[in-house]
Parts: C-alpha cells; structure tokens; sequence
C-alpha cells in the first residue's frame, strides 16, 4: 500500500469517525432536550465554587445491597410502583456519595402504559450507608401531600428543607480518583473563603449513560452552614 492509499485510508476513516462523534452529540442534545433539573438561585461564585439556595425538594430514596439494585427499584417506582400507577419522567441529574459504588450514570425515561405522565427532577442522590442508599427527586409541582406513595416498603419518600449547597462542576467522566481531587478542590475552597460544610459531599451527574464524554455536566456538592456564608460574603 502506497502512501498515497495510505493517506486517503487515513482521512476516510478520520471522517468516519467525525461523522459518527456529531450524530452521537446531535442524538445526546435532542434526547436530553428540554429535561427538567431542581431549581436553585446563584448567591455567588468563588473560585469557581457556585453557592447556591435550593428550595424545599421532595426525593424518593432506597437503600440497597448495590447500585444496580438501588436504581431499578426507584425506577419501577416511576414507572407505576406506587400508589395511583403513576408514570415518572426521569431527568437529570443524578446525585450520589462521592465514596459510593452505587455511582452510575444511568437513566431511563420511565415512560409507561398506564397512569399518569409525571416529569421527574433531578438530582438522583446516592450514598452508602451498609450498601447504597439512591434518591430520585421529583418535579417542583409535587408537594408532600400530593407525592405519590412508593408500594414498595423498601422505597421511601423523603422531604429535604430549604438548603444551601456550595457547588463545583467539571466534565468528561467521573471516576473515584477525579471525583476525589475535585472534592478536595471543593473544600479546599469553602475553607479558604471561611465557609464551613454542613454535610457529606456529594456527587451530582446530569447525563444518561449514552451521553459522550465531553458533554458529561458533573458536579460535587455539598451542603453550607448559612452563617458561614453570610460572614464569608460581607
């Protein structure tokens, strides 16, 4: 093979694989579009650390010997495991223990038969607490009262008040060693600003498992303590 052949095999198969990167990124944008997240206010950036208000949020959460276990329960809750048959959306993103091997970028869309249609927010929460404990947060639209009920005995719901989160976002993938240093970077941050943590850290994905690298949206989170805060920023 001559390198003319050679050259021409080159660009070919460079082509091929541009042409195959842009209808993986175009599918991701158009499957993702319009996905509905937890609301939350910006109070200020440090550093790259956005501190953020959230508002009472309302998430459905088990615990499990693993994370693939974890997640399927809380997916069949919405999809119909629960009181009324209710059709979850689920949506991004996904919130988990910055030391759990519960992590996983995994969603579905939830879409079922029969029952109402319910868009689910995001983040999915995850920790290990002996095994994996993952939460799914539901849509701004449902309250405590109107949540529907898990069937499931191992499925809970739970209502989380009014926080604020300090918050670092990175990309591409997200594997223990990196959300590691990132969470480092986290604290580090909040300790030189003088704001105090007030909880575990947390790992926040936005993505579906067939999202490409480089759009991946990650973020380690962690709750503050509000005087803290207030101090910090005067």
């Amino acid at each position: 093979m001559d390198w003319k052949t050679k050259a021409k095999l080159s660009v070919g198969i460079i082509g091929v694989g541009l042409a195959a990167a842009t209808a993986w990124t175009t599918l991701d944008l158009v499957k993702n579009h319009g996905t509905e997240r937890v609301p939350y206010k910006t109070i200020e950036r440090i550093d790259g650390v956005e501190l953020r208000r959230y508002p009472e949020m309302i998430r459905v959460r088990t615990t499990a010997s693993n994370g693939r276990e974890a997640f399927f329960r809380l997916f069949n809750y919405i999809d119909g495991a629960n009181e009324g048959s209710t059709s979850v959306s689920m949506t991004t993103p996904v919130e988990t223990g910055t030391d759990t091997r519960a992590a996983g970028d995994a969603a579905g869309d939830g879409a079922s038969e029969t029952g109402e249609s319910i868009s689910m927010t995001a983040p999915v929460e995850t920790t290990r607490e002996d095994g994996a404990t993952m939460s799914f947060f539901l849509p701004a639209t449902y309250t405590p009262e109107t949540a529907p009920e898990p069937t499931n005995d191992d499925v809970k719901l739970v209502v989380d008040p009014p926080r604020t989160l300090a918050a670092l976002r990175f990309s591409w993938w997200a594997p223990r060693f990196r959300v590691s240093l990132k969470e480092r970077t986290l604290r580090t941050t909040l300790a030189q600003a003088g704001i105090e943590p007030a909880g575990e850290t947390r790992l926040l994905r936005y993505d579906a498992p067939f999202t490409p690298p480089w759009l991946r949206t990650n973020e380690v989170v962690v709750e503050v303590d509000t005087t803290s805060v207030r101090r910090a920023l005067r």
